[in-house]
């Protein structure tokens, strides 16, 4: 197992503080799991690693510059409030469910985080013109592309969490011909999974 503080602090170079604001994520997120099932059930005794430490993979990726970021299905706010933690940047959260925007407010009211929340559908979501669309656990690539199409503009990256499924995801984007596949980073947390970046053949 890993020791999720000693890559927080050392390979990410968290500080006390946001280790505090990490912490009090955990708790909250345990406290709301027994009302909305946030979480698969099996992971709760190993958060740090499979949830929160996953997610704080995406900080090596991000920009130094402030940027916008829209976290497609926020849902327990994995990776978007992580991100915010993490970061100074602008995260959009989407997530249609009502209790679970709840949830999201509460963090981030908490937390005092630079986030934006829109309670509906991402189908539904006004243009945004994100720098970088992020996401876990939502949707096939296909889909997430279909879904955020009105977000699309030839400077957008995604950054995207996948599992074991992801190459047979790839196989079918012949359909988006000016994406591609820029970097496929090996996972820290998952032997079958990694950090997917995809960006538009016209931000080259």
């Amino acid at each position: 197992m890993i020791d999720s503080f000693y890559v927080l602090k050392n390979k990410y170079n968290v500080s006390r503080e946001t280790l505090s604001q990490l912490i009090t994520y955990h708790d909250l997120l345990i406290k709301w799991q027994k009302r909305l099932n946030l979480i698969s059930p099996n992971t709760i005794d190993n958060i740090w690693e499979r949830h929160i430490l996953d997610c704080a993979q995406l900080y090596s990726f991000l920009p130094n510059r402030p940027c916008c970021i829209l976290d497609v299905g926020s849902g327990s706010g994995l990776p978007g409030i992580i991100v915010s933690i993490l970061t100074s940047q602008n995260v959009h959260l989407v997530e249609s469910d009502q209790r679970k925007c709840a949830f999201l407010r509460t963090v981030t009211s908490r937390l005092n985080l630079n986030t934006t929340i829109h309670e509906k559908r991402m189908e539904k979501m006004q243009t945004l013109i994100p720098d970088i669309i992020i996401a876990r656990a939502f949707a096939p690539i296909p889909r997430l592309l279909k879904l955020t199409e009105k977000q699309h503009h030839p400077k957008l990256r995604f950054l995207l969490l996948k599992g074991k499924d992801v190459d047979s995801e790839l196989i079918n984007l012949d359909t988006w011909k000016t994406l591609r596949v820029t970097n496929k980073y090996a996972s820290i947390t998952s032997e079958d999974g990694c950090v997917l970046e995809l960006q538009f053949n016209d931000a080259l």
